[in-house]
């Protein structure tokens, strides 16, 4: 992909991707069945591609990373259970209705740095604590790796070693949002098995960095798979010709891992150019993975005002948190649209203080 100068550069997530030209021939060759009535062979060809490749008993295609996500809850915890985790991750801000309307659990928040969860973490939370009668059971732990709304940042192997076996002495499952934990394993060069190998079960995204339009896996022992899919047929998450969306997902699997490194970098780089203007501020100079969240109070504006100021010079954004936008890099844009879009937001940034004195 090469970039003009009056092209739009899309930053705001991962998931704006398109399928390749490949991908797309790829998925129309697809031999199909019906997948509701499990005669489907290229989503059961994809489904144990992936148990393996994530080193779990057996696997499941899904729609989405939330619908894994509530899958995998539902599968581990029954009505008036306790959930353990993290404050900031995607379970708490973008699926805590569905948590308490579809799997009716009790959420017990942390609030780790970075939202990097440790086993000290589960100390504090339980260290000595008697839980009687009245009490909810703690029965599952969920982890999320990268952590998105902290900028992608990486939750290290030895800590997820040190949860798991914590978290198992304490008698709960513990379960992995793993949506981009292909970025995980390319920044740490760690397996997704290793990482998935510290948790029962994992999800992990084919729509962001894989650049597949649709879905997600969930994988983890046979007993529980079969409990998520008995609930994904409940929530109608059941599909008939779903090989031709497995297709572009093993698609994606077999051609795409070897680039998000190129993501990563694209990351980095914006992260340097823009951190050359001082109204520009990203959080983190050498961002882990392919997410960059930019301060741009020092502007004037705030982030709402901001992106839509960017959107008019050809540059889409996410508004993120206070004060902050988001940028996410993916096959969306190359080193050139980087270039060009760090130029713009600079020129944007520069008016800002003009108009401002």
């Amino acid at each position: 992909m090469r970039h003009s100068s009056s092209e739009i550069v899309d930053f705001r997530a991962d998931t704006m991707t398109k399928p390749t030209e490949a991908m797309l021939r790829h998925m129309m060759s697809a031999d199909v069945g019906d997948d509701c009535w499990g005669t489907d062979p290229t989503t059961k060809a994809l489904e144990e591609y992936c148990a393996d490749l994530l080193g779990k008993e057996a696997a499941l295609f899904t729609s989405s990373g939330t619908l894994s996500n509530q899958l995998a809850l539902r599968a581990h915890t029954v009505p008036g259970d306790e959930v353990v985790l993290d404050a900031s991750t995607h379970f708490v801000v973008y699926e805590g209705a569905q948590s308490a309307d579809l799997g009716h659990v009790v959420f017990n928040l942390l609030n780790a740095e970075n939202g990097l969860v440790t086993a000290r973490h589960l100390d504090d939370v339980f260290g000595g604590r008697a839980r009687g009668p009245a009490y909810a059971m703690p029965k599952l732990l969920c982890l999320e790796n990268t952590v998105n709304w902290h900028g992608g940042c990486v939750l290290p192997i030895e800590e997820m070693r040190r949860l798991r076996a914590r978290s198992t002495a304490l008698g709960m499952a513990t379960h992995l949002d793993g949506a981009r934990l292909p970025n995980a394993s390319v920044a740490t060069g760690v397996s997704m098995a290793e990482y998935a190998a510290t948790v029962d079960t994992v999800s992990v995204c084919f729509s962001k960095a894989l650049g597949a339009p649709f879905g997600s896996i969930l994988a983890g022992p046979a007993d529980v798979i079969k409990k998520a899919k008995r609930y994904r047929k409940w929530y109608g998450g059941d599909l008939h010709q779903n090989g031709y969306l497995a297709a572009a997902a093993h698609y994606a699997l077999d051609h795409h891992m070897d680039r998000i490194a190129e993501d990563h970098e694209n990351a980095a780089l914006l992260a340097k150019l823009l951190a050359e203007n001082p109204l520009l501020k990203p959080q983190v100079h050498d961002p882990m993975t392919n997410i960059v969240v930019v301060d741009v109070s020092a502007t004037g504006l705030g982030p709402e005002e901001f992106c839509a100021e960017a959107a008019k010079v050809g540059v889409l954004l996410g508004d993120w948190k206070p004060g902050t936008v988001r940028a996410v890099l993916s096959m969306c844009a190359d080193e050139q649209g980087v270039r060009i879009a760090a130029d713009r937001l600079n020129l944007l940034a520069d008016r800002c203080r003009k108009a401002a004195a």
